[in-house]
């Protein structure tokens, strides 16, 4: 593994790991203000100071920054110290005062944000302390778990694909290791209506699909054991899972995750922290989506269940029940499955009328064959004279 590959790896798990307390940031306090009219001032200014780090952190850690040349970690600690100082004390400091007077519904998000804030704090030291020690030479897999788990996603990223099957609110299972992102997303989503189910890791996902129904994945790239890419992965491989539309989120913004992703069938990529007008619009595209599909494999099941019908009608094993959930669309289909039962039954009742007459007619030939039976012996000579003699021995008597 290369100074620069590890250089790269450093800087993107660093970006990843520096937005995921800004999602939480910025994600709570939304929603806290979404509820408050008017809004409270010192709320508004950590929102603001939430998005003001998300934009010195995309400018200080954009991809692009780690290739062509080596990585000078110390000039980077203190820019990242120097740009992200102001606002994220601003942040603290005005949580620590929304807090004090906080009430008990919104202690718990404000707790959230402040959590976050200092989380932030802990990664900027963590670079400093970093570049004082000497920097990223010599840091292996064996020695740094971040740089196993970046080389993970990169080894996904680069794994061939041949062996890939081409490929109301609704249900969503949202996986996720970061019990914050969790969270957040099952707050949102529920509040809009949504079921949410949360899964800490590509596994448990894997082990709640196997058991329940889900209409939409939100999947998080970057996860220990089986990352989010491997996870897709095995969702499109399997028949069960595949038709299951799958929205990427992750603070991953590469293009080559980006396109890798769609390629190996994920309907949408979002970046965290994420834009929740967009993030709604883009669920509501996939369930409808999917729905419509649902739709199409149902209506192509309930043609196959005209053509069994029709079968049936020929070997006289036709139910009209079969076919009642056909019968109950109010479209060209089902105009066409009562006709087909209208039918179906007026043939079944011809035939009926047919078998009361037939078994009519072998009664009356029954009958016929009895009667000229009985007239052939007693049109006979020999049945005449037993006739004679038992009225002569009526008469003696």
């Amino acid at each position: 593994m290369t100074d620069q590959w590890v250089e790269r790896a450093y800087l993107t798990n660093l970006r990843h790991e520096l937005r995921t307390p800004i999602n939480a940031i910025i994600g709570y306090s939304e929603m806290l203000l979404e509820e408050q009219q008017p809004p409270d001032p010192d709320l508004e200014k950590v929102l603001l100071g939430g998005r003001q780090l998300l934009t010195q952190v995309n400018q200080l850690l954009a991809p692009a920054n780690g290739k062509g040349e080596s990585l000078d970690l110390q000039s980077l600690a203190d820019q990242v110290h120097h740009h992200l100082r102001t606002p994220l004390t601003a942040v603290i400091g005005y949580t620590e005062l929304l807090l004090e007077e906080a009430d008990p519904d919104q202690a718990p998000d404000l707790v959230k944000i402040h959590s976050a804030a200092l989380r932030m704090l802990e990664l900027i030291q963590d670079v400093i302390n970093l570049a004082q020690e000497g920097g990223l030479a010599g840091v292996t897999v064996e020695q740094d778990p971040t740089v196993a788990l970046i080389q993970s996603v990169a080894t996904s990223l680069h794994s061939p694909t041949s062996s890939l099957p081409t490929v109301n609110q609704g249900k969503i299972l949202v996986v996720d290791d970061n019990p914050v992102n969790r969270d957040l997303l099952l707050q949102r989503l529920s509040r809009q209506g949504y079921e949410v189910t949360t899964a800490a890791d590509g596994q448990e996902a894997l082990e709640h699909l196997a058991t329940a129904v889900v209409d939409l994945l939100l999947l998080d790239v970057i996860m220990p054991q089986m990352n989010g890419l491997q996870v897709l992965q095995t969702l499109k491989a399997d028949q069960r899972w595949r038709d299951i539309p799958v929205i990427m989120i992750s603070a991953l913004d590469e293009l080559d995750s980006v396109v890798y992703c769609i390629e190996i069938g994920a309907e949408d990529y979002l970046q965290k922290p994420f834009n929740p007008v967009l993030l709604q619009a883009r669920i509501n595209a996939c369930l409808e989506k999917k729905r419509l599909r649902d739709q199409e494999v149902e209506y192509l099941r309930q043609v196959a269940s005209l053509t069994a019908a029709a079968a049936a009608v020929e070997t006289a094993t036709f139910d009209p029940v079969s076919l009642a959930g056909v019968a109950a669309r109010r479209d060209a289909l089902g105009n066409l499955a009562r006709v087909f039962q209208r039918m179906a039954q007026e043939v079944y009742l011809r035939e009926q009328r047919l078998k009361q007459q037939i078994q009519s007619l072998r009664i009356e030939i029954d009958q016929s064959k009895r009667a000229r039976q009985v007239a052939e012996i007693t049109e006979t000579d020999y049945f005449q004279q037993l006739q004679r003699k038992a009225k002569d021995l009526r008469k003696g008597t």
